[in-house]
């Protein structure tokens, strides 16, 4: 099960650091408030100790305020403490039970519940509260990512903190990168500037979980993601095909994690008060992670179901404990195998941006909870509506039919209205988000020969002003002329601001003089490209379809699977060499998934290369 959950994973999660990479790379973020101190990510947390069994089960807001408690200190020796010889009738040992039920898993630690850190390889520390927990940014800073994942982290968001002192040395001025995931609700987006203890995020449950809690971690700048997850699958494989909860218990990837991360509370304790500035002896701007960021080569465990796990156990210890004078410890709690439920979700996947009054797009996928494709069917229709009542659904009753074999459905929104909006799904008396996005109003072409409403309109707009393409001196944008294999592969290197190098080419048709020659050298020298068997290399000739897609993720850095056991298209086999790539640019959505077609022989426009490079940009968000 495990396998399934880390390959359905990879597109949603490699989605998310490309997003990443592309967003710093290409557009930047801004600079956030100079740090002022920390915050803790929860203000309160029930006193679980004195709920009822029914209060367990209650979301936030239908807690009695009475029963809410500040939220404990994160102490390694009050966590890892027993519970024997503990009293009912004390206040004290009772805080004890508290935070240990709080902190369910400390930094470090493994799901044996005994409360150790450095015990594992659990490389955050989960918060046991209730859905709908408000959750706070834990210093100034700027979102880079508000995931709406529904596997893995689940919905979850990260946080960019520039010239923050280090965990070990306060005049030492790095940057960390707190995340918080497993969320019921996102209130950011992407680019936007958040300040210490503001409101970010509802608690939840989404993801690979199955109860509510915060998995509350913070990244170092060497993480090479964020969050960041010390093993992936072929770890476990290679350590005797050992499944994620004896990985963790084991401690595989831990010196890893130690390397990457540091114990989120006791920064955040570090700094909470009395913090009277750093030195500026150090510096570390946002431009500088840019050129550390490169190609996502491993796909991660970010599996989190052994969370949700400890929580189950101690909720039982709770519930035990509160019916009997001397309860069982937390210690002695036999772990139980969990099953996967197959429970129905949604996944919604929409862009960061729309623009108003423009017909937009979003899709709908339905999945079981662990992120594999449901294979049930409905009870009900599914109802689409506009959150904050910024659009209308052209279809808003769904059935089973309007979902294709894969169980995605991809839907149209018409007649947008300025604002910020969230998609609103509604079944079986359940509700469903999808991440915010804004509607923003439309720009005028800056080019005579795309006018508006032209098809390729947004995507070169969005690439010009990226700074990504440019038109011509004369003041057009020739979006129907042909792009050659050289020229594509302009578009692409600026596009990531790829470093250019020079070097020795091999061809003999090209010269080092050329304006091409350090994109080419570039491409050579990564293995994206490679000449004909006369030692040509053909710069000006028309890039085909089937050639561009793979200089696509080549130029990325992507490793795409090259086995495929279905035609992508109509007019393309199995076993043809860019049938992977073909397929891949589909199931991304860079290939509109309506196509049959995908006339692989036929040179790409400019026109449908920034449309292709601006969809990547979009779905990776």
């Amino acid at each position: 099960m495990l396998v399934l959950t880390v390959a359905l994973s990879t597109v949603v999660y490699f989605s998310d650091q490309v997003s990443y990479m592309l967003r710093t790379s290409v557009i930047g973020f801004p600079e956030h408030a100079p740090f002022d101190g920390t915050t803790y990510p929860v203000k309160k947390v029930p006193n679980w100790v004195k709920l009822t069994t029914d209060e367990r089960k209650m979301t936030y807001s239908e807690l009695r305020p009475e029963l809410l408690v500040e939220t404990p200190k994160y102490d390694p020796t009050v966590i890892s403490k027993s519970t024997d010889g503990l009293s009912w009738s004390s206040e004290a040992d009772n805080n004890v039970r508290n935070t240990k039920i709080t902190y369910s898993v400390p930094y470090m630690g493994n799901y044996m519940f005994d409360g150790l850190e450095n015990a594992g390889s659990h490389a955050a520390i989960d918060i046991k509260i209730p859905t709908g927990t408000p959750i706070f940014a834990i210093a100034n800073g700027t979102v880079i990512k508000a995931s709406n994942q529904s596997s893995g982290f689940g919905h979850h968001i990260v946080v960019r903190h520039n010239n923050v002192p280090s965990a070990n040395d306060p005049n030492n001025l790095v940057v960390l990168y707190s995340s918080y995931s497993h969320l019921s609700d996102v209130l950011v987006s992407p680019g936007q500037i958040v300040t210490k203890g503001e409101q970010i995020a509802l608690s939840g449950s989404t993801g690979t979980a199955t109860t509510p809690h915060l998995h509350f971690q913070i990244d170092t700048d060497d993480a090479p993601w964020h969050p960041f997850w010390p093993f992936d699958w072929n770890d476990q494989q290679a350590a005797g095909g050992i499944d994620f909860f004896t990985a963790i218990n084991t401690g595989l990837g831990r010196e890893k994690a130690l390397s990457t991360t540091v114990n989120p509370m006791k920064y955040v304790q570090s700094y909470m008060s009395g913090y009277t500035g750093v030195s500026s002896n150090s510096s570390t701007s946002a431009s500088s992670v840019v050129a550390s960021e490169g190609p996502v080569t491993a796909t991660p465990v970010v599996s989190d179901s052994a969370d949700s796990v400890a929580s189950e156990v101690i909720d039982a210890v709770v519930e035990e404990t509160t019916e009997v004078s001397e309860p069982e410890s937390v210690e002695e709690v036999a772990i139980e195998d969990v099953a996967e439920k197959n429970i129905l979700k949604f996944e919604v996947l929409v862009e960061n941006q729309y623009h108003q009054l423009k017909d937009s797009m979003y899709k709908i996928s339905l999945k079981n909870s662990d992120g594999s494709k449901f294979t049930g069917e409905l009870n009900g229709d599914i109802n689409i509506s506009s959150f904050k009542g910024n659009f209308e659904a052209v279809k808003p009753v769904l059935s089973m039919a309007d979902f294709d074999a894969n169980g995605e459905y991809i839907g149209k929104m018409r007649d947008l209205n300025l604002g910020k909006d969230k998609i609103y799904i509604q079944y079986n008396g359940l509700s469903t988000y999808s991440s915010w996005f804004d509607i923003i109003g439309n720009k005028s072409s800056k080019f005579a020969d795309v006018p508006a409403g032209n098809k390729n309109e947004e995507a070169i707009m969005y690439l010009v002003d990226a700074g990504v393409v440019n038109g011509y001196p004369d003041g057009t944008f020739r979006p129907n002329n042909t792009v050659s294999r050289v020229e594509a592969l302009k578009f692409i290197f600026e596009g990531i601001k790829e470093a250019l190098n020079e070097g020795n080419l091999p061809f003999n048709d090209v010269s080092e003089s050329d304006w091409y020659a350090k994109y080419l050298y570039t491409a050579y020298s990564k293995g994206v490209v490679n000449g004909y068997s006369d030692g040509r290399f053909k710069p000006a000739q028309t890039v085909n379809k089937a050639e561009f897609y793979k200089i696509l993720f080549n130029g990325m850095g992507v490793d795409v699977n090259p086995n495929i056991t279905e035609q992508p298209f109509l007019d393309v086999a199995t076993d043809d060499w860019f049938a992977p790539y073909a397929a891949y640019a589909k199931d991304l959505g860079i290939i509109d998934p309506s196509v049959k077609y995908l006339q692989a022989s036929q040179g790409m426009s400019r026109g449908e290369v920034a449309d292709a490079i601006y969809r990547l940009m979009q779905v990776m968000k």
